[in-house]
């Protein structure tokens, strides 16, 4: 094959002359390609924005003209750009954050905080504090007690999980939200006991309408700016791709995407609220009535995302089997099965991905449910249904996912609590090696924080379930490949072959060697996007 690509690229070369020579060598490395057809290479070559060899030094350095910029790796490691399948993008206004020395600081360490807040900040000032589950799950802090502590600021504590919202009275009006706001399709407030009053706690889709509402304060100059700072970051570790989701009007993010020019490729994923009525569409609609949005070279936008439910944090994952450490305690789904047969026909009707938000396996199971009852006049394995998450995806429910085709979204940062897990649902969750042994699809996301090389540690150890680790190459190729046919974009990148887009990076250290403790220290030397650098440590030539 490579012989014949080789004949192919020198009648190339004598019928246009030195133009067609590559505009790009990269000599000297060990470059994994994700490719199964050839995984390793020595050098690749690149024209435009594409890759027109991949092969040994001597093969690849015959297409180097006199105007070919020359890189020698110095046998540095090389992947495809790395495509973090799910990431999510909500800006937060102006205000007041406050600092913790963990992820979960107790009620009183968070009073504290509040009380300091209030002496620093001016009276009417945002205070914004992240917290884990202990505040979330605490039944005293509340609306009132929020208020105590800071009467004359709104206060909103978030967990950093993404489920779960505490706000105080003053931050209410600021919310678009009455004293006495109905419930959303999907979504709790809890009240007052023996009111119907708000007492400031707030679940699943009555907490992300919080976050449309704060979006809509943040100015666009602001939003681009936080935009171009997230790519950056991504560029420094070899994302190339990001496939975002935002509670943003999907008119407003595609437009905030294009003017921001990003350097690496987004792809845009709608994420739908609700209302006391249902659920809203008007968005996803947009999606399919013509004309789109006018995009930015390297913006995409698609898909229908529903989140079923919670997560084992404050035990909202939908399980079959009641909670280890909660008996009687199941979870529960955030929509009735009739409503995500909806969903499925939706995605259908209007010919977009779908996907759904499963951390437990009886939410899993009703999307399965969903789409085995189509299963007669669709080609589901075609339509690659995304189970973002997907710790359910386990036992009897593998195989059901493999014959329907659909792809499991993981994030292995989610394996970095193995004691609360544990305690929550045991350790026969949140698979990995196991779909991928049964030839179950399966990407990887950061859904946290950005370093992919810090998923990749938690997938290579995997500290909840250790029998359910993969390898380092296992890992990159989902993070790669895998994440590209997620989305399905197989045929342009996700592995460095000829003909693909030239997403690429080369790593600061060897990602297949060090010791897995040495992962996350990982960076990008260089990292090119359609074969322009747009990362550059300045270390190689």
């Amino acid at each position: 094959m490579l012989l014949l690509i080789g004949l192919v690229l020198g009648l190339e070369l004598r019928a246009q002359g030195q133009s067609a020579r590559a505009d790009m060598v990269l000599l000297n490395g060990k470059i994994f390609t994700a490719d199964t057809a050839r995984p390793s290479a020595e050098a690749l070559a690149v024209r435009g924005e594409r890759i027109i060899a991949v092969g040994t030094v001597a093969e690849v350095s015959k297409l180097a003209g006199p105007k070919t910029r020359r890189i020698d790796l110095q046998g540095r490691v090389v992947t495809p750009g790395f495509n973090d399948a799910h990431n999510h993008f909500d800006p937060m206004p102006a205000g007041f954050r406050l600092a913790f020395t963990s992820m979960e600081p107790t009620w009183e360490e968070t009073s504290q905080a509040i009380r300091a807040a209030t002496q620093k900040a001016p009276a009417g000032t945002w205070i914004f504090g992240t917290v884990g589950s202990k505040v979330v799950l605490d039944p005293l802090v509340t609306r009132a007690a929020l208020d105590v502590l800071a009467p004359n600021h709104p206060v909103l504590l978030g967990a950093f999980y993404g489920h779960g919202h505490i706000a105080n009275t003053k931050a209410l009006p600021l919310l678009q939200l009455d004293v006495e706001q109905p419930d959303p399709l999907g979504g709790k407030f809890a009240r007052v006991t023996g009111s119907r009053e708000l007492n400031g706690r707030m679940h699943e889709y009555a907490e992300w309408r919080s976050n449309l509402v704060l979006a809509a304060q943040v100015p666009d100059t602001t939003a681009i700016r936080a935009l171009r700072a997230m790519a950056a970051e991504a560029a420094s570790y070899g994302i190339t791709t990001v496939q975002l989701f935002s509670t943003m009007p999907i008119d407003r993010f595609v437009r905030l995407l294009t003017q921001a020019n990003l350097p690496v490729r987004v792809h845009a994923r709608p994420f739908p609220l609700t209302t006391p009525q249902g659920r809203e569409t008007t968005e996803l609609r947009k999606l399919i009535t013509p004309p789109m949005p006018k995009l930015g070279p390297r913006v995409q936008v698609s898909g229908l995302k529903w989140v079923l439910d919670g997560t084992p944090y404050e035990r909202g994952a939908a399980l079959r089997t009641a909670y280890r450490d909660r008996p009687n305690w199941k979870g529960e789904l955030n929509f009735k099965e009739d409503e995500v047969a909806k969903m499925v026909q939706e995605g259908l009707d209007w010919k977009q991905p779908m996907l759904f938000h499963c951390a437990g396996d009886r939410a899993a199971e009703v999307v399965l449910n969903a789409l085995e009852a189509n299963d007669t006049n669709v080609n589901w394995p075609a339509r690659r249904v995304r189970i973002e998450h997907g710790d359910g995806v386990v036992g009897d429910l593998i195989p059901r996912a493999r014959r329907l085709g659909v792809v499991v979204v993981q994030n292995p940062t989610h394996f970095s609590e193995p004691a609360l897990f544990g305690a929550r649902w045991g350790n026969k969750m949140q698979p990995l090696r196991s779909l991928l042994a049964a030839g179950v699809p399966v990407a990887l996301g950061s859904d946290g924080p950005m370093n992919p090389f810090l998923n990749i540690m938690f997938a290579v150890i995997d500290p909840a379930n250790p029998a359910e680790a993969i390898t380092s190459q296992q890992a990159v190729q989902a993070y790669t490949a895998g994440s590209a046919y997620a989305e399905f974009a197989e045929k342009d990148k996700g592995t460095l072959a000829v003909g693909k887009l030239a997403d690429l990076v080369v790593l600061s250290q060897d990602i297949f060697a060090v010791p897995p403790p040495e992962l996350p220290k990982t960076t990008s030397l260089l990292t090119i996007v359609g074969g322009k650098i747009v990362h550059d440590a300045k270390v190689l030539k």
